[in-house]
């Protein structure tokens, strides 16, 4: 699925979203020697905003395996772009509505990979809005 060319979309925030985002790149900031990295990832949650408005399709669609009820939702894989290995922390977000053209993309939850912490606070919120 395509996005029409030139058209954006909003990304709104589930509550707690910016808090995710400030805690994730505040754990990055906790040495004088990781500051750059830090800025890193203010950099890569930002260009995930943008990215989202002009395609709310970049993140893979999570399906049915181990969290059923984030079904219907996408998740991006990120990390800062000088990391080895594999990406620290996810994305979780929703498109709605979730057929054809989403009138919004809806951000879940920015957290680590490691302990599913992302994958807890989406179930969290998605029960809340819905």
């Amino acid at each position: 699925m395509s996005e029409t060319p030139g058209r954006k979309v909003p990304v709104t925030f589930a509550e707690g979203v910016r808090d995710d985002a400030a805690s994730v790149v505040k754990s990055m900031a906790g040495e004088k020697t990781r500051s750059a990295e830090a800025d890193a990832l203010k950099r890569r949650i930002a260009e995930l905003l943008v990215e989202c408005k002009e395609n709310p399709y970049i993140g893979e669609l999570m399906g049915s395996g181990r969290h059923p009820e984030l079904a219907s939702c996408r998740r991006v894989r990120f990390d800062i772009p000088a990391h080895k290995g594999k990406p620290r922390f996810r994305l979780i977000y929703r498109n709605e509505p979730s057929d054809g053209a989403p009138a919004e993309c809806r951000w879940l939850a920015i957290a680590p990979r490691a302990g599913l912490h992302a994958h807890r606070r989406a179930t969290q919120r998605s029960r809340r809005a819905g």
